[in-house]
């Protein structure tokens, strides 16, 4: 976890366009200062025989949202791996604030991630867990789910925000030198989970509006899919960053709970912890030294008496089998092209955007050959991207009737997936303003598909007579 603002003027131009442009954001996509919550609806326990792996977006994630269950596993002689994508080397306020300086050069921002690095050994330490099962990954803080979007194949790799790296640059990192691209981030995983096999996999959310978050959640989809049939694992998300929450009214011993607005379309799960465990899990989250002083009020809400868990629910979406509804973002099989519909507060105004985002998924072909469609509606013209190339107005449609958005992508642009990622977000030329979750839906077989498998099972009819 990290709160990373880009310098006073960044925030002046984010602090001016959300004033402007508020009015704007679509219902899936607002922001709420202080969203209700209600208790999860199941329970979550570890059983004999699990194995553990907790995958963090970056130092201190691990506590955040898996800490009591590290601690567990440990305890109980479970097998346990954790895994760190990013060194969380993009924070320069927390490090300012820990340094008395400003530390922003390239070397001096590395030596912040090599530290970083060490107190995630430190925090996984106090949790039982030893440095032979923890891996940094490297890859660049606050650029992965830019590398998800816009790095792959033929493409260069992403730099480093502040470390200006293109490449893994710690020494004792998981893959040292390794690109800053999607299928290098996919193939590390890939690896990890071949070699460890896990049964449990506690990974960020993907509704969390932290970019990284949100990233690693979807390069883990994408590489269990890639695995399937070697890895059976049950995935469980744990939010971290998300607007109002937690709440900090009543603490302590309250629980936490989930957001209001992320009860439909989630399973939630929640798991109790001991007063020991809540102990060293505060114990453990404030070994991460350089976040623990700078952010301590928003570190503390996520020491509760209980862990919370919540995975999407996967609507199959099948030729003229009607529509799914994603809070609001209305999903429609039209033949051989995908429908997208979604309500807007208010007219789209000059100066705002919304962005869809579209990304397939099929087994047999790599994930970085399939197109990663990003559909840019203005006012009065719309935009189709792969990887920001910009394609023919034919690839897709977008436009925005009144209050209503509307999209509609042939599914041989996105080369006819079986699973398809979703998001939209709304915001300024300048800054992103509200977003929903990453959805998932998967795609049953299609018009054309169907007729070859009447067509087939004919032939095999009159083979057989």
């Amino acid at each position: 976890m990290k709160l990373a603002p880009r310098g006073l003027t960044a925030f002046v131009h984010i602090l001016t366009g959300t004033l402007l442009l508020a009015v704007i954001l679509c219902a899936g996509c607002r922001p709420v200062a202080s969203p209700a919550v209600r208790p999860a609806s199941g329970s979550m326990q570890l059983a004999e025989g699990d194995r553990i792996l907790v995958l963090a977006p970056h130092p201190d994630d691990e506590v955040l949202g898996a800490g009591g269950v590290l601690r567990e596993a440990v305890r109980r002689g479970l097998p346990t791996r954790v895994v760190f994508l990013t060194n969380g080397d993009s924070n320069e306020w927390s490090f300012l604030a820990y340094r008395k300086r400003p530390v922003i050069r390239p070397r001096a921002v590395l030596a912040m991630g090599t530290m970083r690095g060490q107190e995630a050994l430190a925090a996984t330490a106090a949790l039982g867990v030893p440095a032979r099962d923890v891996s940094l990954l490297g890859y660049p803080d606050y650029g992965t789910l830019a590398i998800w979007r816009a790095h792959w194949g033929g493409r260069p790799p992403d730099r480093g925000r502040l470390t200006r790296a293109r490449a893994v640059p710690y020494p004792t990192a998981f893959r040292p030198g390794a690109p800053y691209k999607g299928e290098e981030i996919l193939a590390d995983l890939e690896t990890i989970l071949r070699d460890f096999k896990p049964t449990r996999i506690f990974v960020s959310h993907p509704a969390d509006h932290h970019p990284d978050h949100a990233a690693l959640y979807l390069f883990t989809r994408v590489a269990l899919w890639d695995l399937q049939g070697e890895i059976t694992a049950t995935v469980h998300p744990f939010l971290v960053h998300y607007p109002g929450w937690p709440r900090t009214q009543g603490l302590p011993g309250q629980e936490l709970s989930p957001p209001d607005r992320l009860l439909a379309g989630f399973h939630w799960q929640s798991r109790d912890l001991d007063p020991e465990a809540v102990t060293a899990k505060r114990l453990a989250l404030a070994a991460h030294r350089t976040q623990y002083g700078y952010s301590t009020s928003r570190l503390l809400p996520f020491v509760r008496p209980n862990e919370l868990y919540g995975d999407l629910t996967v609507p199959v979406l099948a030729a003229g089998d009607g529509a799914v509804d994603l809070q609001g973002l209305t999903v429609r099989r039209v033949r051989d092209r995908l429908e997208i519909e979604m309500e807007l507060q208010e007219p789209l105004t000059e100066g705002s955007t919304v962005s869809l985002s579209a990304l397939g998924y099929r087994p047999d072909v790599p994930f970085a050959a399939m197109p990663k469609l990003e559909v840019r509606i203005e006012p009065h013209v719309w935009t189709v991207r792969d990887q920001r190339k910009l394609l023919p107005r034919t690839a897709a449609w977008g436009g925005a009737q009144d209050r209503k958005l509307v999209a509609r992508i042939p599914l041989a642009s996105l080369n006819d997936p079986r699973r398809l990622f979703l998001q939209v977000r709304t915001g300024s030329r300048r800054s992103e303003l509200g977003q929903t979750p990453w959805w998932i839906v998967e795609l049953g077989p299609g018009t054309a598909e169907q007729r070859a498998a009447v067509g087939a099972r004919e032939v095999r009819g009159t083979a057989q007579r």
